[in-house]
């Protein structure tokens, strides 16, 4: 069983239904077109015009929602027995969002009497200049494009960028929006997460938790003690840390202090279990400090 895949199917069968509702509206405006049409013109004369431009809006629609019905079908059947993962269905979901604006718009132009391609001619010059200084938007949207039809990043990822670190919450064509360990939503450029480092924690069998402080430097430090004191505090919880990894080490001397970092991997990525370690070691450091 795949969740997942389940949640994905069940919005699916609820599109097919709409995509079906869709069909017989579409049927109705053409014998409307056809019979109404006529009949209605004499009282009001641009009846004809509104009613191409919605048989335009829907034949559109109709269309594009054919063909992403088609592509998300045969991607889950090609992923039957392989990792599922959002992305593609979100990547589909905001192409076709994109397609529908642009058939709004060409049915809003059906509906000024304006000719869709005498219009982009037109514009040319003044597309150009307007492609010019949106560069860093429309960039965004290629990059959360890529973003989406990739599987390095998906939905319900743990992720840390710089100091941003959290869970993918919905990838957007101009952001990634995660949620921290404060529950406050972060939202990261598309360009900026393919631009820099960033460490998927979901894609890892464990999960690494890392702690680095500084200490007055003594002839009372004692880098074995200090690491058998943390290790024996945490023996509540050792049932949540992987065997022989923990980790003490001192990374920079200074004149007057040490900085160390202590590091250990978690069985499991449970939230609140990494949260309560958290608040242990960092709980242990501020006593260990102050008797040094």
């Amino acid at each position: 069983m795949n969740p997942k895949k389940d949640q994905i199917e069940v919005s699916e069968r609820k599109r097919r239904s709409i995509f079906l509702v869709k069909i017989v509206v579409y049927i109705a405006l053409l014998v409307g077109s056809e019979y109404l049409g006529p009949l209605i013109q004499p009282y009001f004369p641009k009846i004809n015009r509104y009613l191409t431009a919605l048989e335009v809006v829907v034949a559109g629609n109709l269309v594009i929602s054919l063909g992403r019905i088609i592509l998300i079908r045969f991607y889950l059947r090609r992923k039957r027995r392989t990792g599922l993962h959002g992305n593609f269905v979100l990547g589909i979901n905001r192409i076709a969002s994109i397609l529908n604006v642009i058939i709004v718009l060409l049915g809003i132009m059906v509906l000024v009497d304006i000719q869709p391609l005498e219009f982009l001619s037109s514009i040319t010059i003044v597309a150009a200049a307007i492609a010019l200084l949106s560069k860093d938007y429309i960039t965004n949207m290629i990059n959360g494009l890529i973003i989406m039809f990739s599987d390095q990043l998906t939905l319900g990822d743990h992720i840390k960028m710089g100091e941003f670190k959290g869970k993918i919450q919905d990838i957007t064509l101009l952001n990634v929006i995660i949620a921290n360990e404060d529950d406050d939503l972060v939202m990261i450029p598309n360009s900026l997460i393919l631009s820099s480092h960033v460490i998927n924690h979901s894609r890892q069998n464990i999960k690494k938790m890392s702690f680095e402080f500084e200490t007055k430097l003594s002839d009372k430090l004692n880098l074995d003690s200090l690491e058998n004191s943390l290790i024996r505090h945490l023996n509540p919880v050792e049932k949540h840390i992987s065997k022989n990894s923990f980790v003490l080490k001192a990374i920079a001397i200074q004149r007057d202090a040490v900085k160390i970092k202590v590091q250990f991997q978690l069985i499991s990525g449970d939230r609140a279990v990494e949260k309560k370690i958290k608040r242990m070691i960092n709980q242990k450091i501020i006593q260990l400090s102050s008797e040094l």
